[in-house]
């Protein structure tokens, strides 16, 4: 007699296939995954290593354009101008206002000198009508000694007549707060007329 016989397959065999199988593709996904990891670190330390992008806007929306640092003898000089067209380029009409206005290049504990000096100027003004304009051609600066020196040309008008001199003048001057007249916080100490 044929019998037939049939074979039952084992399921622990099959079960430890299954399982290679799954290990196999978790193997494959860690190692995928830590080389996603690695990337994203090495990505990381590289942008962060960059300088920051800084958009500097105007009040308007507008970009600013980079700048250096300013010079320090540069913003002297301006300084120094502002106060040379208040100080001594002034007309009858203006002188007094133009006078009131130098005495914010001048400290607090000078005020009253200066304001003895340029009473004389300003009387002397009004009364006999003179007038007074400078010319300056070279505006040297010494941050060591904290002078400038400032040479050119002086027109002063006395009732129309008009007499031309040199300007040799020598400003000692200091720093300090600044202001609304007195942006450059620049404050004229001692002035020298040779």
């Amino acid at each position: 007699m044929n019998q037939s016989v049939q074979l039952k397959i084992a399921k622990l065999p099959r079960m430890v296939g299954e399982l290679v199988h799954s290990n196999q593709f978790l193997k494959v996904f860690s190692v995928s995954a830590l080389v996603v990891t690695l990337l994203t670190v090495l990505v990381l330390l590289l942008t962060v290593q960059r300088p920051p992008v800084i958009l500097t806007l105007a009040a308007t929306g507008e970009n600013l354009e980079h700048t250096d640092t300013p010079n320090a003898e540069n913003q002297i000089r301006a300084a120094v101008g502002r106060y040379l067209e208040l100080r001594y380029k002034w007309t009858p009409q203006d002188v007094k206002q133009k006078l009131a206005s130098a005495r914010a290049f001048v400290l607090a504990k000078n005020l009253k000198a200066f304001d003895t000096a340029v009473e004389n100027i300003a009387k002397f003004s009004t009364d006999r009508a003179a007038s007074q304009h400078i010319y300056p051609e070279k505006i040297d600066v010494s941050l060591e000694k904290s002078t400038v020196s400032i040479t050119g040309d002086r027109v002063t008008s006395v009732q129309g007549l008009k007499a031309v001199g040199e300007l040799r003048l020598e400003l000692t001057f200091q720093s300090g707060a600044r202001s609304k007249l007195n942006p450059w916080g620049l404050y004229i100490t001692k002035e020298r007329e040779e």
